[in-house]
């Protein structure tokens, strides 16, 4: 079931929105916290490619593809959170970035015991250089000011990143004949793409709201009050969708 058409089109006055906030030409030379401000400003620039990707496999009805990519919109959400809240942010990510790149490179030198000296040399160096103790950054443990963030995004990642029971169970329906057919574009159901949409819309306006906080020198945000309204009013208008359509299912199933 494909998003409901108010919401695509509150995705493309969003994506219009942003261009007057023309964050490709922010100046940070003499600027505080430049090294925040630019990961801030990349950040919020990953963000809106997703954006763009999730509306062009919306238009397609890739819905299980557009609910991967609701997922990464909330990723960068959540990680603008922790630029503007956790002074420590910028220091976990490198060291997220070198725990991953050492587990790499240690077990692909275990996988290829000929490699040339050099190149072995290369390798060895990089793995005693990176401090072992390096953490990885789990995002799911961050406390975020919006806790439907978190959760949906955990519910997400099992649900479209990662191989899971849950992930492949979508690809296999029941026919009318009790036989169990398998499907290659599975159909997600209205509930789950209504909160899909309405949570990376969500990230969406809380991505915004970091960056306009983090970065000062973005002096026009308009339209994102009207925005923020509009969102509110197609939430509460979704609830009462599922809400009727819930009570018209209970009511065929007494029938029944």
């Amino acid at each position: 079931m494909p998003i409901r058409p108010a919401w695509r089109k509150w995705f493309a006055d969003f994506a219009e929105a942003t261009d007057y906030l023309q964050i490709t030409k922010v100046s940070l030379e003499f600027s505080d916290n430049a090294d925040v401000k630019s990961v801030v400003l990349a950040l919020y620039a990953r963000l809106l490619s997703e954006l763009i990707t999730g509306l062009l496999l919306a238009d397609a009805k890739r819905d299980i593809a557009f609910r991967s990519t609701c997922r990464s919109v909330i990723e960068c959400s959540l990680h603008l959170e922790m630029a503007e809240s956790d002074p420590t942010y910028l220091k976990r990510l490198k060291e997220d970035d070198d725990a991953s790149r050492r587990s790499r490179a240690i077990r692909f030198r275990a996988k290829n015991p000929n490699l040339a000296k050099e190149s072995d040399k290369t390798l060895s160096d990089f793995i005693k250089k990176v401090p072992a103790k390096s953490k990885k950054l789990q995002l799911s443990e961050h406390d975020s000011v919006l806790p439907r963030l978190t959760h949906v995004y955990r519910e997400l990642s099992a649900d479209t990143l990662h191989v899971s029971l849950t992930s492949i169970d979508r690809h296999l329906m029941l026919d009318r004949n009790n036989v169990n057919r398998l499907r290659i574009e599975p159909k997600v159901d209205t509930e789950d793409m209504e909160d899909a949409a309405s949570v990376m819309a969500l990230a969406l306006l809380n991505a915004t709201r970091v960056l306009l906080s983090v970065v000062p020198e973005i002096k026009s945000a308009k339209g994102f009050h009207i925005l923020q309204r509009r969102y509110v009013s197609l939430f509460r208008q979704g609830l009462r969708k599922l809400k009727k359509a819930a009570t018209s299912s209970d009511e065929q199933a007494k029938d029944k």
